[in-house]
C-alpha cells in the first residue's frame, strides 16, 4: 500500500510531489483513520500496541512515523527533493 492508496481511499485530493504519493507504507493504512485535515493532513492506523501515523505538510514534508506505546518515536521525513529525508527518532507533539 502506499501513501496515494491512503489519501484515496479517505477520499483527499491534495497536490504533492510524486515521489510522496508514491511512498510504501505496508498494509498497516488497511483502515486508516483522518485526525487533521487543515492544511496539515495526520492519519493514524492502529497496529497493535503501536500507532502508524502520515503526517502531511505540503509545505514542510510528509513523515511516516510508528509512535510506540513508550512514546517513542521511529520513522522517516520526506522533504521536497525525492533524495532528501531525515530520519525521525524523537518524541514529538506532532505526531500524538
Amino acid at each position: 500500500m502506499h501513501v496515494k492508496d491512503v489519501l484515496d481511499d479517505l477520499g483527499i485530493r491534495i497536490k504533492l510531489p510524486q515521489h510522496w504519493f508514491s511512498t510504501d507504507v505496508g498494509e498497516e493504512f488497511e483502515e486508516p483513520k483522518l485526525i487533521q485535515n487543515d492544511g496539515i493532513i495526520k492519519i493514524e492506523a492502529e497496529s497493535g500496541d503501536n500507532t502508524k501515523v502520515i503526517v502531511i505538510d505540503p509545505n514542510d514534508g510528509m513523515s511516516v512515523v510508528t509512535c510506540f506505546s513508550d512514546e517513542k518515536v521511529i520513522g522517516v521525513k520526506y522533504l521536497e527533493n525525492k533524495d532528501d529525508f531525515e530520519y525521525i527518532g524523537k518524541p514529538s507533539e506532532l505526531y500524538f
